[in-house]
């Protein structure tokens, strides 16, 4: 595990601020576990061959946020208590609760993680009497402990009294996630799993931003950036495309309008709900959209055990194009490269000069009735996520 640059310095924005996020560039994921995890997060069904992928552990059965495990792209670092402790937090746009490791996890599950909370030193915390958490993820791999409030750091501004969840015991697949500290979840209008009901920790933060927006500017193989308050002009390209989110959205939920894939000529107009997550790493559309993708792979084969569209590593994957105006405004596309959709390695060659097996980041979603834009498609954009205005808006951008 690389050693993930702890001194970053938190970039000062005008009217808001900047966190940068750390790669883990010894990261290599496994596609088949991290599809699985995708798919139940969501509360898919999964494919057969994917079961041996998940535990049958549990504490209960809510399925509201991503089960981390130990794929950690990025993490950004967030302090908590005084004097600040630094955390490295994932900032997960599909769930809504803070919680972090901490001096309250159960040692076992503590043990390697060298960056977590401890109450005890901080001269601001304060712990809430008879409340708890608890969260069950699709993968059956959870979280639960105590609740405290203390001062949280993010930028340029702090958050006093908001509300910290310590974890008390944790699944094997959490614990294992050696270089998270915890999850920060900034999701749309979600309650977070705080008994007795509490305020998020966006909602405490958005009171304190000029403006009532967040940014993400994710990359392909490089550190990325969260802004929060203000709007960078200079990270994007031309204007920033807006959709309004779906009526009484809990996430960051919205239509896409249409799409194509490079080498087939037809636009296709097609109106999806289709869910922003930063903490999804793979971009799962509706089945027949995902069959037209792979048609145009031609040594792209559907493994049916798994539910995954796997090819030979060495294949150029097309670019995909996909639009979210309206069709009286015309057709504005957001264009995923298709070295971004060549995901992970599926299977080795034999040694015998075969060729390994790939699987794509563009993978089905199982018939469900949304689609999940995760972090493939987000490298591809500058995402904005509009609180008041309960709106998601996407731009153009330099790639990586």
């Amino acid at each position: 595990m690389a050693k993930l640059l702890l001194l970053s310095a938190l970039i000062m924005g005008s009217f808001g601020f900047t966190i940068p996020t750390e790669r883990n560039p010894n990261f290599v994921p496994d596609g088949r576990a991290e599809y699985a995890k995708a798919l139940s997060k969501w509360g898919v069904d999964l494919p057969h061959g994917l079961a041996k992928y998940v535990s049958t552990k549990a504490q209960n059965t809510d399925v509201s946020a991503i089960s981390q495990d130990s794929d950690r792209e990025y993490l950004s670092p967030i302090s908590v208590g005084t004097p600040p402790q630094t955390l490295l937090m994932d900032i997960d746009t599909g769930s809504s609760d803070f919680w972090v490791f901490s001096s309250e996890t159960a040692a076992g599950d503590l043990r390697n993680h060298t960056h977590y909370y401890t109450p005890g030193s901080s001269n601001t915390a304060a712990r809430v009497p008879n409340a708890t958490w608890s969260i069950t993820y699709g993968d059956m791999s959870y979280a639960y402990g105590r609740v405290w409030t203390d001062t949280i750091t993010v930028g340029n501004i702090s958050i006093p009294n908001a509300v910290v969840e310590t974890a008390v015991d944790v699944s094997v697949q959490m614990a294992s996630d050696w270089a998270m500290s915890g999850i920060f979840g900034t999701a749309f209008g979600l309650p977070s799993r705080v008994e007795p009901r509490s305020q998020t920790v966006l909602q405490s933060l958005s009171p304190q931003l000029d403006q009532k927006v967040f940014t993400a500017d994710l990359k392909w193989h490089a550190d990325g950036e969260y802004e929060f308050g203000t709007i960078d002009k200079t990270k994007y390209k031309g204007s920033i495309h807006w959709a309004q989110l779906i009526d009484n959205a809990t996430y960051w939920k919205f239509l896409f309008r249409g799409y194509s894939v490079q080498g087939d000529e037809l636009w296709y107009g097609h109106e999806w709900p289709a869910i922003a997550d930063t903490g999804t790493t793979m971009l799962m559309l509706e089945e027949d959209v995902v069959k037209k993708y792979y048609a145009q792979v031609p040594t792209a084969q559907y493994d049916a055990s798994y539910g995954v569209w796997t090819y030979p590593c060495e294949t150029n994957l097309p670019d995909f194009h996909l639009s979210i105006d309206e069709p009286q405004d015309g057709v504005w596309t957001v264009t995923v490269p298709g070295k971004y959709i060549n995901y992970t390695e599926f299977d080795f060659g034999n040694g015998n000069g075969s060729s390994s097996t790939c699987m794509g980041g563009l993978q089905g979603n199982n018939d469900e009735e949304f689609s999940i834009l995760g972090d493939v498609f987000l490298k591809a954009v500058f995402a904005v996520f509009d609180i008041t205005g309960a709106r998601v808006g996407f731009a153009e951008k330099e790639l990586s």
